[in-house]
Order: C-alpha cells, then structure tokens, then sequence
C-alpha cells in the first residue's frame, strides 16, 4: 500500500513540493496560502512519478476565476526534475487528472465578471437567465442567487432568484419562480460533478484534465 511521505521529508522530496508549489503559483495571479502534499512511495517520488498531489488553497486568484477555497487532489503525475533550474526545478511530462471543490463568494462573482477575461459570463446570465443586454448586480444571499439586470435602450430592469446544480457535466442555473433552467457553456476538459448555493457561498465539485504546456 502507498503511503504520503513521512514528516520527515528528504531534499529533494521538499524541493518537489517546492517546485510544484512554484507551478501552481505560476499559474494563478495570486494565491493567499496554500498547502502541497505529496502521496506515494519515497521510490516513486524520488524516481520522479507520483501517485497523487493534494493541493488546499484559499484567496486564489486563477486567471481572474476569483475562489474562496480550493481543495484539489490530482491523480498520477510524471515529473522530470531539474535541480540546475533555479527558476523551473520540475516540469510535466504528460497530461493529468484533477478532482476537487472550490468555493466562490459573491465578492468573488462580482470581480469575476468584472474582469475582461470573464465578463462575457456577466453577458451570459443578463441574456440567458434574465432576457436583457446588461447584468447590473450579482448576489449570494444565503441559499439563493440574486440577480438584476436591465435594458439600457428600452428603459427596463428585472432581477430574478436561482438556485445551482450540476447537469450534463456543467451548472445549470434554475429559476426560482418559472419552470426555467439555463446550461452554462462549460470548457470540455472540465465537468462539473455537483454544485449547490449555501451559507452565502457557492459550493462546486467538479474533475478535469490539465494540460500544462496549453
């Protein structure tokens, strides 16, 4: 049986961890704090090939995707380690899995579709969930979604409730007053396994394959 390594950590074992905490760095804007575990045999992880990788986070920043909490473990990695490289000791020599949950806050989703990157969410939910051009506020208020938008030209605003769930492997977004259910477009190496809305946080679980030279 495979066990995480010991408290007792080797060099180069901590300069994995390190490595790979650089990467995950690299890859977001910014991350408050953050806390890599390695699991597998010392043999594997010496040889460069690990079982797994848990990766708990909190106040990450990835690519304006703005998350509250982020709890990830990955399935096999392949690792070449370089300890020449001073800026890059580890790169990946494949894809990988990931599975997790994340949580967004309403602070969150507001900066969210706020950023340039993602505001075409914000355009997305005024049209789709609200029938109008503008999303003027997005809201997590207890268990439900709040959101307001308006119609510049014709003068109209309209705000609606929602509730989240996981379906066809993204969230679907259900109308708390009609018999009304949107699909969100979801990239295909993610899917969403379950979401809900509670204790004003948005609560998702979801698994995906990362590429890490895309």
């Amino acid at each position: 049986m495979e066990n995480k390594t010991s408290s007792r950590k080797g060099p180069l074992i901590q300069i994995i961890e390190v490595g790979l905490g650089i990467w995950v760095r690299n890859q977001c804007r910014s991350i408050n704090k953050i806390d890599i575990s390695l699991g597998g045999s010392n043999y594997q992880i010496l040889s460069g090939r690990i079982s797994s990788v848990s990766i708990i986070a909190e106040q990450v920043n990835y690519k304006d995707l703005i998350l509250k909490e982020v709890n990830l473990i990955s399935g096999p990695l392949a690792l070449n380690i370089d300890l020449s490289n001073k800026n890059q000791k580890i790169t990946f020599r494949e894809k990988f899995n990931v599975e997790g949950n994340i949580s967004l806050t309403s602070k969150g989703l507001k900066e969210i579709i706020l950023s340039t990157q993602w505001e075409w969410i914000g355009q997305w939910l005024a049209i789709n969930l609200l029938g109008v051009s503008s999303l003027q506020s997005i809201e997590i208020d207890g268990d439900i979604l709040k959101l307001k938008g308006s119609d510049a030209d014709k003068d109209v605003s309209t705000k609606s409730e929602f509730d989240i769930e996981a379906k066809l492997g993204t969230l679907c977004f259900n109308n708390k007053t009609k018999d009304e259910f949107s699909l969100l477009p979801m990239d295909q190496s993610i899917h969403i396994n379950h979401a809900i809305i509670k204790d004003d946080k948005a609560l998702i679980s979801l698994s995906a394959v990362v590429s890490p030279y895309s």
